[in-house]
């Protein structure tokens, strides 16, 4: 066996060279999309990369990334339904998001499912009006008509749009048929534990990656380049929100992916052209496609190779 390749250290200096060469500036307001695990060992974790974005934006800049919750089937269950949210609630967006939600100088929106979290001058200014009653990326929305940029760190197929897509569904209208979900959360206004019902329509994550070459050709992408390990870009948040507003406006289904047994593209939106009977059928077709693949790698496991 040959000698393990030494991991080297991702350091909070290393970080703050790598933001700085991307281009991110002083006074920046950032929407902050990243895969820690893709940047490689960084020493002190999620921490030290927000310190570093703190320390390359200054006092006057914000940081800002979604810390999304989970929800639960309507009705709720009785065990759902003790899961209350409040401000303290873990979200499954990852370790940034978690880890900046407990900051003692970090902003959490009041907003049951859709929480987002900040840190920065325009903290309080972005979160505080992101209540029960926003729509769910309202928080993007005034960010991008505030100069705001996203940061992504990872690549492409790791770390999912840049955020605004969802801005141009809502402001679109589009309307997503989804089974009913929401949550019990904690009203810090009445003192009320109320029950909260998702009331905005999603996207595939495939299909996404539909409007890459419309920011590169548009100019909508800043910048681009590494941070640790990973490739890392820039977006400008109105123009990555003003391409997906035309690109949708020509065609609502721009933003559905290739895969034909995709129920959430093919079924889900009123403009949706596919049917059950085809998806279900595709899916089989994958599926028998997949059984010599799987076969061979069985025979290799018996076999000890």
């Amino acid at each position: 066996m040959g000698a393990q390749r030494e991991v080297e250290p991702i350091t909070l200096e290393r970080l703050i060279k790598d933001l700085r060469a991307l281009g991110v500036r002083k006074g920046d307001l950032l929407n902050v999309k990243v895969s820690m695990g893709s940047i490689g060992y960084v020493v002190g974790g999620a921490h030290t990369l927000i310190d570093a974005l703190l320390e390359v934006v200054g006092p006057e800049g914000t940081i800002v990334t979604d810390s999304f919750v989970l929800v639960y089937p309507l009705p709720l269950s009785e065990k759902d339904a003790l899961r209350v949210v409040d401000r303290h609630t873990p979200s499954y967006a990852g370790a940034l998001a978690n880890a900046m939600a407990y900051r003692p100088d970090a902003v959490r929106s009041s907003h049951p499912v859709q929480k987002f979290v900040a840190i920065g001058a325009l903290a309080h200014e972005l979160l505080d009006a992101h209540t029960p009653e926003s729509y769910a990326y309202d928080v993007l929305r005034v960010m991008a008509q505030s100069c705001g940029r996203n940061l992504k760190i990872g690549s492409d197929d790791k770390v999912v749009g840049v955020g605004t897509t969802h801005v141009a569904i809502g402001l679109l209208g589009f309307h997503q048929r989804r089974p009913r979900a929401g949550v019990n959360y904690y009203n810090y206004g009445t003192g009320e534990v109320r029950t909260f019902e998702r009331n905005w329509a999603g996207a595939c994550d495939k299909g996404l990656k539909n409007f890459i070459p419309l920011y590169r050709s548009g100019g909508a992408i800043v910048s681009e380049g590494r941070v640790g390990n990973v490739e890392a870009k820039i977006t400008d948040m109105k123009m990555t929100l003003d391409i997906e507003l035309d690109a949708l406006r020509k065609d609502p289904m721009f933003f559905m992916c290739a895969d034909p047994a995709c129920e959430g593209c093919r079924l889900a939106w009123d403009f949706s052209t596919g049917s059950r009977v085809s998806c279900r059928v595709h899916r089989w077709i994958c599926l028998v496609r997949s059984f010599p693949r799987l076969a061979r790698r069985g025979m290799k496991l018996l076999a000890g190779e």
